[in-house]
C-alpha cells in the first residue's frame, strides 16, 4: 500500500493542473485509467483561451488563468504556453442584446474587445457570410493555447516536486475507513485522507465506487470535422469565430480548418467517435455561415464534455464526504480555465480560504458545490442556484 495524502484520480488536464497545486503542499498521486495522460477531452480540444466563451464562472476562471498561461513558472514549459489567435462572436438579428451583456461582463474584467457590425468583422475574418449576422465582437487577446506543452508541463512540474503520475490504473474500488481513503488498481493500492476526482467523463462512476450519491454530471459527446481551406487563404490570421447561439464555431489548425457544430448528445463514458450526423451538420452550418465550401473532410473525431445543468463548474467537497473533491463539469473550457479551477480545487482540498483573485471574481463555495441544485429558467438570465432545502 503506497501512502499519499492526496490521491487524484484522472490524468488529463484537470488531474495534472490540481495534482501540480497541491504536490506543492504534500505527496500527490495521479492515477489514470488510460495508458497516456490526456487521451480523451484534453487531447481532443479546441484549445484557446478565449474570456467570452461559456458561461459566467467558467469564463471568469479564464479571466484568473490568463496569468499563469501567458507567464508560467519558470522551467515550466520550453515553448510558449499560448500564441494569439484573436476571436470573433457573430450575432444574428435577435441576438444583439446577448452579445451587449457578454460585451459589458468583459469590460467590467479588463478585457479588451471591439465591437462592430457582421460586415465590418469581415476583416477578422473574410469568409464569414455577413449576410447571415449583424453585429459581432472581436476579442483581441484570444490566444491558442499549448496544449501538449501545458499538459507536459505540469506533468514534469508534479513530478519535480515529488509527486507520482501511474497510467494503466483504473481505479477499480475506493473506499473511506477511518479518515483514509483506500483505493486499489491494477498498478497497485493506494492511500490518502483527500481523493480529487478529475476523471472528466467518468466522474459519476467514481463517485459511485465511493458510495456516494448522483451528482448529476454527465458526459455529452462533441463532434469535430478538419477540412481544406479555400486555396490560397491566408488563414493563419483568421481568429476563432463562434455564432453566440453557440451552433458552431471554427477556427485554422495545422493549416486546415477545424469546425464542430457544438453538438451536446448524451453519451456513456467511452472513447467517443465522430457522429455521421453531427458531421453533416458541422459542414452545412460552414455553408451557411461561410463562403467557405467543404470538398473533402480530411478528419473527423469525437469527444467527451462534462456538464452540470447550469454548465457551471463543480468544484468542491461532496456534501456527504468533505474529503473526496470534485473537480468536474469543465464542458469544454478545462484547458483554458484549468488553472484557475485547480487553484479553487486545491483550496477545499487543503481545507483553505478560496484564494482572494477567485473571490473577487465571484466564487463562492455555494455556487460551485457538487450539491447545489439548478433550477434552469430558459427566460432568465442565469440559473437559479442553491441548496437542496431551499427548493423543497
Amino acid at each position: 500500500m503506497e501512502t499519499a495524502d492526496f490521491i487524484v484520480i484522472g490524468g488529463g488536464i484537470a488531474g495534472a493542473s490540481v495534482g501540480y497545486e497541491l504536490s506543492l503542499h504534500g505527496k500527490v498521486v495521479v492515477l489514470e485509467m488510460e495508458a497516456s495522460a490526456g487521451y480523451h477531452s484534453t487531447g481532443r480540444s479546441a484549445a484557446v483561451m478565449s474570456e467570452n466563451y461559456g458561461p459566467a464562472l467558467w469564463s471568469r476562471l479564464v479571466t484568473a488563468s490568463r496569468a499563469f498561461l501567458e507567464t508560467p513558472p519558470d522551467g515550466f514549459a520550453d515553448v510558449p504556453l499560448v500564441t494569439p489567435r484573436g476571436a470573433l462572436f457573430l450575432a444574428r438579428d435577435g441576438e444583439q442584446a446577448r452579445l451587449l451583456d457578454q460585451a459589458e461582463e468583459m469590460l467590467r474584467r479588463g478585457a479588451a474587445i471591439e465591437m462592430t457590425t457582421a460586415r465590418e468583422a469581415l476583416r477578422f475574418c473574410p469568409v464569414v457570410r455577413d449576410s447571415e449576422f449583424v453585429s459581432a465582437l472581436y476579442e483581441p487577446d484570444c490566444k491558442d493555447i499549448d496544449t501538449n506543452a501545458l499538459l507536459t508541463g505540469y506533468l514534469r512540474a508534479l513530478r519535480k516536486n515529488g509527486g507520482t503520475f501511474i497510467p494503466d490504473a483504473r481505479v477499480q474500488s475506493l473506499q473511506h475507513s477511518q479518515g483514509t481513503w483506500q483505493a486499489s488498481s491494477p498498478r497497485g493500492n493506494f492511500e490518502a485522507p483527500v481523493v480529487v476526482n478529475a476523471a472528466g467523463g467518468w466522474v459519476q462512476e467514481i463517485a459511485e465506487l465511493a458510495g456516494l450519491s448522483f451528482r448529476n454530471v454527465v458526459p455529452f459527446r462533441r463532434t469535430a470535422v478538419v477540412f481544406d481551406p479555400p486555396a490560397g487563404s491566408a488563414i493563419q490570421g483568421w481568429p476563432m469565430t463562434f455564432d453566440v447561439a453557440e451552433t458552431f464555431y471554427f477556427k485554422p489548425e495545422a493549416g486546415r480548418i477545424m469546425v464542430s457544430p457544438v453538438d451536446m448528445a448524451p453519451s456513456a463514458p467511452c472513447d467517443a467517435q465522430a457522429d455521421e450526423l453531427e458531421v453533416a451538420v458541422a459542414i452545412d452550418r460552414i455553408h451557411r455561415c461561410t463562403t467557405m465550401e467543404v470538398r473533402t473532410v480530411s478528419h473527423k473525431w469525437g469527444g467527451l464534455r462534462t456538464f452540470a445543468p447550469d454548465h457551471e463548474p463543480v468544484i468542491g467537497r461532496d456534501p456527504e464526504q468533505p474529503s473526496f473533491i470534485w473537480l468536474a463539469g469543465q464542458g469544454g473550457n478545462g484547458v483554458m480555465a484549468g488553472a484557475a479551477a485547480a487553484r479553487l480545487a486545491a483550496s477545499f482540498a487543503l481545507d483553505a480560504a478560496i484564494p482572494a483573485d477567485l473571490v473577487g471574481l465571484g466564487m463562492t463555495a455555494e455556487n460551485v458545490s457538487p450539491g447545489r441544485v439548478c433550477v434552469v429558467d430558459p427566460d432568465a438570465a442565469a440559473p437559479v442556484v442553491g441548496k437542496l432545502e431551499d427548493f423543497a
